[in-house]
């Protein structure tokens, strides 16, 4: 049963990435089609952000009168609606709104998941648990590449995922008896004895609600942005920018099947700093002239990269922090991630109307640099307390 359990966890992290990677990988299309400014997408990642955080903030009340496996097929329902209306969308509040739906279904899941996870397994599964969030994003935007230029386009490759989504509702909803064998163990870690009046107030809990903020924003300007990039200043088609946003998930993907196994051998501060190193080479190769093809195996570096830093420092939660309030920082180091997610775009979105599109290496760059100074800022005070 409780291989069972992981399986399950394992295909909701598909389901949750589906949709992740699909606007950006469909954003150039999208806003031809609508005849929107290209800097929108920026204003629609913060709407769906934003939404988020709020879903991630009440997770630990919608659990308590759920319970996870209630709340997961309630989510992906809502993800399969709000792709439905994405896929029907003419105008940018139609965007908006679907957009709301689709995040509503997003953040609550995901915060539930990470903290059981965190708690209950090793590092492997919670690095290998994020490669399938991975495997989601990849089939996300390979869906919308393989979609773009046929009859139809991107809002067929919408409808089809919403599909998908609806069908996985079903399933999760036959699998609820699964929960009940394991509620005691998830939904107890909600309802903890010790609670903290303010999360933020436990040690270091800023340091790491910033590194998850500065994380996410690179990972989703690149995701937002990337195939802008490379379509409106490199000079490459839509279905070409398209397979820069797949392949940027690829490496993603491939690099944390990858870390699941390196986590036994290394520890999580080298891992992080190995990781680092690596988003740094991909940003300096998109910096220079190369060949169109090394324009998209940077991104594929970028992403692998990127692959560990997220799921490391989530999994450390519960040891940095106690197991009796890692659910409520495991939910602000959402949160904040979330944050990152919305402004990152947002504000290149307003960046890029002034100076243009060819400043997203730079502006990569100096999020990394922040992400560097918080982390080794963070591993100083955490080594200093328990010596």
């Amino acid at each position: 049963m409780v291989t069972l359990l992981l399986a399950f966890i394992y295909v909701s992290f598909i389901s949750l990435g589906l949709p992740d990677s699909m606007f950006g990988a469909a954003w150039p299309v999208i806003r031809n089609d609508m005849m929107l400014p290209v800097s929108t997408a920026g204003l629609i990642s913060l709407i769906s952000t934003l939404t988020i955080v709020f879903s991630t903030l009440l997770n630990p009340f919608i659990v308590r009168r759920l319970g996870t496996g209630r709340l997961i097929v309630i989510s992906t329902l809502f993800s399969s609606v709000g792709l439905l209306l994405f896929s029907q969308s003419r105008t940018l509040i139609h965007l908006c709104i679907a957009t709301a739906f689709t995040a509503l279904g997003g953040g609550s899941i995901d915060v539930s998941l990470n903290n059981f996870v965190a708690l209950h397994y090793k590092p492997k599964h919670m690095n290998w648990l994020h490669s399938l969030w991975g495997v989601g994003t990849t089939l996300g935007a390979s869906i919308i590449s393989a979609f773009v230029g046929s009859y139809g386009g991107w809002r067929n490759g919408y409808t089809v995922v919403s599909m998908f989504q609806l069908l996985l509702s079903f399933i999760f909803m036959l699998m609820l008896p699964v929960w009940n064998v394991h509620k005691n163990n998830n939904e107890g870690q909600i309802e903890q004895k010790r609670i903290v009046r303010s999360p933020l107030l436990v040690k270091n809990a800023i340091l790491s609600v910033t590194a998850f903020f500065a994380y996410c924003a690179i990972e989703t300007t690149t995701d937002v942005w990337a195939s802008s990039f490379l379509v409106n200043f490199k000079g490459l088609s839509p279905s070409f920018g398209a397979r820069g946003t797949a392949l940027f998930f690829f490496g993603i993907t491939l690099g944390r099947i990858l870390s699941g196994f390196l986590s036994m051998k290394i520890k999580s501060i080298p891992m992080i700093r190995l990781s680092l190193l690596m988003i740094l080479i991909g940003v300096i190769m998109l910096l220079s002239k190369m060949p169109t093809v090394l324009y998209l195996i940077s991104l594929g570096v970028i992403g692998f990269g990127c692959a560990p830093i997220f799921p490391t420092m989530m999994h450390e939660t519960p040891r940095r922090f106690g197991v009796e309030v890692s659910n409520f920082i495991v939910s602000l180091q959402m949160a904040g991630g979330y944050l990152g997610s919305a402004f990152g775009p947002f504000l290149f979105g307003l960046l890029i109307s002034k100076a243009g599109i060819q400043l997203l290496p730079l502006f990569l760059l100096s999020l990394l640099l922040a992400l560097v100074l918080i982390t080794e800022r963070l591993n100083s005070k955490l080594r200093l307390l328990h010596e």
